[in-house]
């Protein structure tokens, strides 16, 4: 019993000197808006090194900030690829990390043809698959959208990144019901300006743009 009750203790004790560790690293990384510091890194276990803030993190760091959006719509809310494309300069991108500088946190808000427009995403990159990934949500569609890049792809700033939905009729009332495949395309030019683009390939269609975003920084 008395083994056993210092196994355990030993067991609570490192989860509780983790916690607290992570609890630090969390408020500086709150404090900073980066990723940890290397001193506090050195102190964790081998495990969660690995899933710290690294190069593939530092390529996004021009993302975060505040950017005024040129946003336009082709073929996608249902329009076919060859309508005249939809164009809106009242949207804005706020851009944050999280988790410990992690996750770019983006939230899309504006108006499009005097309708609301709501998204938020999450942009990150997996250490150990060596890929980017980006999930985003908005005010349209029932279904996340789930996207990565190729496993192994690496660091970069020239992005795409590949994922599928069930289309309930953005890429047309042909499609609804049916899996078509989407690409996500971000282009990082600078610290000031980026552009992201979203292609759709409907079955036995050819690949058409969805929407293309140009983004211009107005605050850190």
């Amino acid at each position: 019993m008395k083994i056993r009750w210092k196994r355990m203790r030993a067991t609570v004790i490192g989860i509780a000197t983790l916690g607290m560790m992570l609890g630090t690293t969390h408020a500086q990384d709150k404090e900073v808006g980066t990723a940890p510091s290397v001193a506090a890194a050195t102190d964790l276990p081998p495990w969660l090194r690995r899933g710290l803030p690294g190069p593939g993190h530092a390529m996004l760091a021009p993302l975060a900030g505040i950017w005024r959006v040129q946003m336009g719509v082709y073929a996608t809310l249902g329009r076919s690829a060859d309508a005249p494309p939809i164009t809106s300069d009242d949207f804005v991108t706020r851009r944050e990390w999280v988790a410990g500088g992690r996750y770019l946190e983006d939230t899309t808000e504006g108006t499009l043809e005097k309708s609301r427009y709501w998204r938020r995403g999450w942009l990150g990159y997996d250490n150990m698959a060596a890929r980017y990934e980006w999930v985003t949500i908005d005010e349209a569609n029932a279904g996340m959208m789930r996207y990565v890049s190729r496993t192994g792809s690496g660091p970069q700033t020239s992005i795409d990144l590949f994922g599928t939905f069930v289309d309930q009729g953005v890429a047309g009332e042909a499609f609804v019901g049916k899996t078509v495949p989407m690409r996500t395309a971000i282009r990082i030019e600078g610290q000031d300006r980026h552009v992201i683009e979203l292609y759709f390939t409907p079955p036995g269609r050819k690949e058409a743009l969805a929407t293309r975003a140009i983004y211009t920084r107005t605050a850190p």
